[in-house]
């Protein structure tokens, strides 16, 4: 069966007050910045291919089969996979993202929304946005430790 592209993004985010305090469980205040934006697309490939991901922005192509476990773009396909419990689908997911690396402003987390977003749309499965936030958490938590949740 071939599918239609589908493409999701995420938008950047900035947290006024309490940016340190917040991973200790902290309140703070945030907002999301919608000018700067992370984006995925998935689209078919030939049968057999498997899952192909390619981020020019961030200086990786790794397919999914050979992609090591703490490879963070690799883990939140897994994590969406196995979260609508599908097999690894014959695609290429494209991610570009706006949203400077190592900011503050939440690159990490909108790259990995839009993915699993996309992901997930494609095979027909959308994930609920509490399951969502969740798989998002679990990806950053590879990055961060103990990332903010936000």
């Amino acid at each position: 069966m071939s599918r239609s592209p589908v493409e999701a993004s995420a938008p950047g985010k900035v947290i006024l007050f309490g940016e340190h305090a917040v991973v200790y469980g902290r309140p703070a205040i945030a907002a999301p910045i919608s000018q700067l934006r992370a984006t995925a697309r998935v689209a078919p490939a030939p049968p057999g291919s498997g899952l192909f991901i390619a981020a020019a922005d961030l200086g990786a192509r790794v397919r999914l089969a050979e992609a090591p476990a703490d490879e963070p773009l690799a883990c939140a396909a897994r994590l969406a996979l196995a979260e609508v419990g599908a097999a690894e689908p014959d695609a290429v997911l494209t991610v570009r993202s706006a949203i400077p690396i190592a900011s503050g402003l939440g690159s990490g987390a909108a790259v990995a929304t839009a993915l699993i977003r996309a992901l997930t749309g494609y095979l027909g499965a959308p994930v609920a946005l509490e399951a969502l936030s969740a798989l998002v958490y679990e990806v950053e938590k590879l990055h961060h430790g103990t990332p903010s949740g936000i």
